[in-house]
């Protein structure tokens, strides 16, 4: 129903409006057409600052992304610099720190194994030992 009703307004005032230009002189005739002239180029010309506006924005945008991406370069190749440094201070790579770590932990559990033998032996050693018996005690026989 809204569609007709909009359908119907806009003939209606087409229809309206196309009688008034009829009725107009022709310097009224004129005077609108240079109104409505005018009205487009303000258009155009708002159009033109607004693309204007959007353009200085974009550059302005990438020259902030191009900064801040040679901000994270330069990071980056400072730490790789610190890192090659380091690396040649010490003369050890980060798998031979590792490696160094892992023998280090070896070590210590060896010897954590070997000062415990008691409560190794008292505790059981496999799964079949750890697991309950049918059998009843001796004295609820």
């Amino acid at each position: 129903m809204s569609k007709k009703g909009f359908l119907l307004g806009l003939i209606v005032g087409g229809a309206a409006l196309a009688t008034a230009v009829k009725r107009l002189d022709d310097d009224k005739k004129a005077e609108l057409k240079a109104k409505a002239q005018q009205g487009i180029a303000d258009f155009k010309d708002r159009a033109i600052d607004y693309a204007f506006y959007a353009n200085d924005a974009a550059e302005d945008f990438k020259a902030e992304a191009g900064q801040q991406f040679e901000d994270a370069k330069q990071k980056v190749a400072d730490f790789a610099d610190q890192y090659q440094a380091a690396k040649q201070e010490t003369g050890a790579t980060y798998g031979s720190s590792l490696d160094q770590a892992t023998d280090s932990l070896r070590s210590e559990l060896a010897k954590v194994e070997d000062d415990d033998p008691d409560e190794q032996s008292a505790a059981p050693t496999s799964a079949e030992e750890a697991q309950p018996t049918d059998e009843k005690p001796s004295s609820e026989k």
